[in-house]
């Protein structure tokens, strides 16, 4: 038999680690990998259903406006702007979609220099066309980048293993 007063403990309870914390550590590691992360890596991923040639060119490539020819679409910075089969049967060495783009981009990048030196026009582009486009595609697509004020361009091309 117990006599007097017996003593109650309060039931334990399992730790619980505090929600804030784990997200405060979160976001440190995220914006460490985030400014850690190496940037030297590919500027231009290849569009969809687009086969680059193959080069051991070692130049790497800027970050510039970027034109993609398909074997279905020409895109410009990812947005469809002529269907191939249409532009390989159009006569005339312009191609009206890519045009309107191009004039475009070329506006609103000389608006902007006005107010923001460190920007300006550069009329620099990069362009990746599949390895089964027909050359006069090709030609088209220069010929109404230079008629538009881009005139110094680069192709894009996968790189060949050496071994």
């Amino acid at each position: 038999m117990k006599t007097g007063r017996q003593r109650r403990r309060p039931p334990t309870e399992s730790a619980k680690p505090q929600m804030t914390s784990l997200v405060d550590v979160l976001t440190v590691l995220v914006f460490f990998l985030l400014k850690n992360f190496s940037t030297e890596g590919d500027i231009i991923t290849p569009a969809k259903n687009l086969e680059l040639p193959i080069s051991s060119s070692k130049i790497k490539p800027e970050n510039t406006l970027n034109i993609a020819i398909s074997r279905k679409h020409i895109m410009a910075e990812g947005t469809p702007v002529a269907l191939v089969d249409e532009e390989l049967d159009r006569q005339g060495t312009d191609i009206p979609g890519l045009a309107r783009y191009l004039e475009d981009k070329r506006k609103q990048t000389e608006e902007i220099a006005q107010y923001d030196k460190n920007v300006t026009f550069t009329g620099k582009l990069t362009i990746q066309g599949d390895r089964l486009i027909p050359y006069f595609l090709l030609q088209k697509v220069l010929a109404t980048c230079g008629a538009n004020g881009y005139s110094s361009f680069s192709l894009a091309v996968s790189k060949k293993d050496v071994e």
